[in-house]
């Protein structure tokens, strides 16, 4: 968790970056922001889009229905204080449902537009982005709206702008976490251009997102502006098939934060990253490792370093697809590198200590995906958590069972545990339209 410094400098320049495209998808092979449902590519519609307008407008979506129950016995899947005995129990069922417009004006350019509405049901508790006892219970509202167009100048590159999903550092520090129940997007432009296999993006984006208003209707930073860059170098060969560099900037303009809150000013802080990832055989491996230099205007600076190493073997063919993959991963971080992260579950289910990178915070995790059917998933998870935090929980283990019901209907429960016999069990369903 503490590195001397020499090597924190040494690895100033490394994290893991998605692809230079604003919206790219997590490229770890082991999505964090987990949602308790296949991404929409994945899942696929039921039937075909409704088409209109010459075929030009494309209408799509998804609902969803969870619950979340947590049990306490020693003092909930957060720490409680003596003010807040209840901490993290969080009970409560939950919908949302989002449409889509996807409309394609010619082949070079698109706009798109995505209606969000979301609502905790009456007698449930706060937890994550959505208090049913503040402001924020419901959402209803434009999650994305953007327009994205290519060759517009002529010079074969690709431009988007508007309200997006967006990550960077596979959602580590910052992600559109789709387990939330409001869109954490943010509004920016985004410019890139791809060099043969080679791609670069440079980016501007004010974070919008849900987690900086804490879900509960403050603008302690809603609107801190960042500038960045991220690349993706394709090295043509299976061991060490890409790298994936990336930087990014606080700036001063567009910030509304207060530090009463307890809010960060990233207004001078930047992030230094790389990514890795390739194949041999069987085995497939990425590696991520991040920097964040933290300017503290009244005290002295920060340096916060982090990595991760995923590495997944599959095994299917070796257990007639009974045990269809192992994992094992490794995390370790300084301190605070996140800005607004999509991050659920890369430290476990009880999401204790927030996410892998949030906090002084180290995790070894095994696990083992179990696929006895063509539409039935059980993956089954063991995670070590070294921390400074006392009263926190150092062995968790999570159970997640994943059944396609019928075309387009999704069925998913999560569990998880720990020694001290905190418990979480989620249920949701998901319909893909």
């Amino acid at each position: 968790m503490t590195y001397p410094r020499r090597v924190a400098i040494a690895l100033a320049a490394l994290a893991l970056s998605v692809p230079a495209a604003a919206q790219c998808g997590y490229q770890s092979g082991t999505p964090q922001c987990f949602s308790f449902a296949p991404p929409p590519p994945e899942a696929g519609n039921v039937g075909e889009d409704l088409v209109l307008v010459s075929d030009k407008l494309k209408i799509s979506g998804d609902i969803r229905f969870r619950t979340r129950n947590a049990w306490k016995p020693s003092g909930g899947n957060y720490t409680p204080t003596s003010a807040n005995p209840n901490a993290g129990v969080g009970d409560q069922l939950s919908s949302r449902l989002r449409i889509n417009l996807d409309f394609q004006v010619n082949e070079n350019i698109k706009t798109f537009a995505q209606f969000n509405f979301s609502e905790v049901w009456p007698g449930g508790d706060a937890y994550s982005d959505a208090d049913p006892n503040g402001n924020t219970n419901d959402f209803d509202g434009i999650a994305q709206a953007y327009l994205e167009a290519k060759d517009l100048f002529g010079l074969d590159e690709t431009l988007r702008i508007g309200r997006s999903y967006f990550a960077l550092a596979s959602g580590l520090i910052y992600g559109s976490c789709d387990f939330l129940q409001f869109p954490a997007s943010g509004t920016g432009v985004w410019l890139s251009r791809e060099f043969g296999a080679h791609k670069l993006e440079v980016f501007g984006i004010d974070n919008n997102g849900t987690i900086t208003t804490n879900g509960l209707g403050n603008d302690v930073a809603d609107g801190q502006r960042f500038v960045g860059a991220h690349a993706r170098i394709d090295l043509g060969n299976d061991l060490i098939a890409a790298l994936e560099p990336y930087v990014l900037f606080g700036t001063a303009d567009g910030d509304r934060f207060n530090a009463a809150q307890g809010n960060p000013d990233f207004t001078k802080d930047s992030w230094f990253g790389l990514a890795a990832m390739g194949k041999l055989d069987r085995f497939s491996w990425n590696g991520e490792i991040a920097q964040r230099n933290d300017d503290v205007p009244t005290g002295s600076d920060n340096t916060f370093v982090g990595y991760r190493v995923n590495v997944l073997a599959d095994t299917g063919d070796l257990t007639g697809n009974v045990l269809n993959r192992v994992r094992l991963t490794r995390t370790d971080a300084e301190g605070r590198l996140h800005i607004n992260p999509g991050d659920f579950n890369s430290a476990g289910l009880l999401h204790q200590y927030g996410g892998a990178w949030r906090s002084d915070l180290s995790t070894d995790q095994l696990g083992l995906t179990f696929k006895p059917t063509e539409t039935l998933t059980i993956d089954l998870a063991y995670l070590y958590m070294d921390t400074p935090i006392p009263s926190g929980g150092e062995h968790e283990v999570d159970l997640m069972i994943a059944k396609k019901l019928r075309d387009g209907a999704f069925g998913w429960v999560g569990y998880g545990r720990d020694e001290d016999d905190r418990e979480v069990l989620f249920v949701q369903l998901t319909v893909f339209f």
